[in-house]
């Protein structure tokens, strides 16, 4: 049985799709051929989720439960890797390069392991090089997806993007990280319409790294602390409670602490009864995407539907 809590995970503990790539390769290796659903539910039995996990569903997919969702990606990665082969259409079985992997690396399998490898390398190049041609398609070579593959693939895409721009902000020159929270936070609107913002100097500065006025006149100030931590370096309550006391020095009564990494459940605790808001990596990567600071749409696509409506509507004219 695998501790959940051991893999890589959400904020709100579910493990995040790459997560499950070392388990699902684990559960592979237990026989010699699978029926996808069957593994996806071994995964699962493996895993052990509490209900609240086990039972979530995407909120704009309330029918698609999201565990089974992420393994079903991992699962596409290891194929197109070669850690998992397919001998025929929904059936998969471990190689001996996966084998291999899952008993060097065992629960520790990354992505961007998986990405190394050649053949997932080679099937990236391939891509490339279709999107690179100009030739049309022609009608027997079209195929149709589903509204649901559609919105699985841009959630894939999503994951991806925060995952990349999480490692980016880890290798930031740590000053110009700390302009980049502020700006941020100005980008939520936290600065108001006339008010003022600075990141104060490198050294000697309390404990406050950013200070955010919301009015002209500097009677609401909220106070930032950021830090560029590595993933397993996790925030615990003395650092809040320094952070407390920071504000405190500045006759402060709220401030946002801003890491890379995350916090522990003592100091989500110690934050809530000290009015300071908390930002881990994965509400940091998302409050960028949302308000678009540190990425920019590359593409936009629209899906139509016919308004049944106006169709209505004509028949009164």
């Amino acid at each position: 049985m695998i501790d959940y809590k051991t893999l890589k995970h959400s904020d709100n503990g579910m493990p995040t799709w790459d997560g499950f790539l070392g388990p699902l390769l684990q559960v592979a290796n237990q026989k010699e051929i699978w029926k996808r659903q069957e593994l996806i539910q071994g995964v699962l039995e493996e895993v052990k989720l509490p209900e609240e996990l086990a039972t979530l569903r995407y909120t704009s997919r309330w029918h698609d439960l999201v565990a089974p969702d992420r393994i079903n990606w991992a699962l596409s990665d290891l194929k197109i890797s070669g850690l998992l082969s397919s001998p025929k259409r929904g059936m998969y079985q471990i190689t001996d390069l996966g084998r291999k992997v899952s008993n060097q690396y065992g629960l520790n399998i990354t992505r961007e392991l998986v990405h190394s490898q050649p053949a997932y390398i080679e099937h990236q190049r391939k891509l490339q090089e279709k999107n690179n041609t100009d030739e049309d398609i022609s009608e027997d070579q079209t195929f149709e997806i589903t509204e649901k593959q559609i919105s699985n693939w841009f959630d894939k895409q999503a994951s991806d993007l925060t995952e990349q721009l999480l490692a980016k902000l880890r290798s930031t020159d740590p000053y110009k990280f700390e302009h980049m929270m502020v700006q941020l936070l100005n980008q939520m609107g936290y600065k108001g319409t006339d008010g003022q913002s600075l990141v104060t100097q490198k050294s000697n500065d309390g404990g406050i790294d950013g200070i955010i006025n919301q009015d002209p006149l500097g009677l609401q100030t909220i106070y930032v602390q950021v830090k560029r931590y590595a993933e397993n370096n996790v925030i615990g309550s003395p650092e809040i409670d320094s952070f407390s006391g920071a504000l405190r020095r500045k006759r402060a009564d709220r401030g946002v602490f801003i890491t890379t990494s995350s916090f522990t459940s003592g100091a989500k605790e110690a934050a809530k009864q000290l009015n300071i808001a908390l930002v881990d990596g994965e509400m940091l990567t998302n409050l960028m995407v949302q308000y678009k600071v540190g990425v920019q749409v590359q593409q936009t696509y629209e899906l139509y539907d016919i308004d049944d409506d106006f169709f209505d509507g004509a028949r009164n004219l």
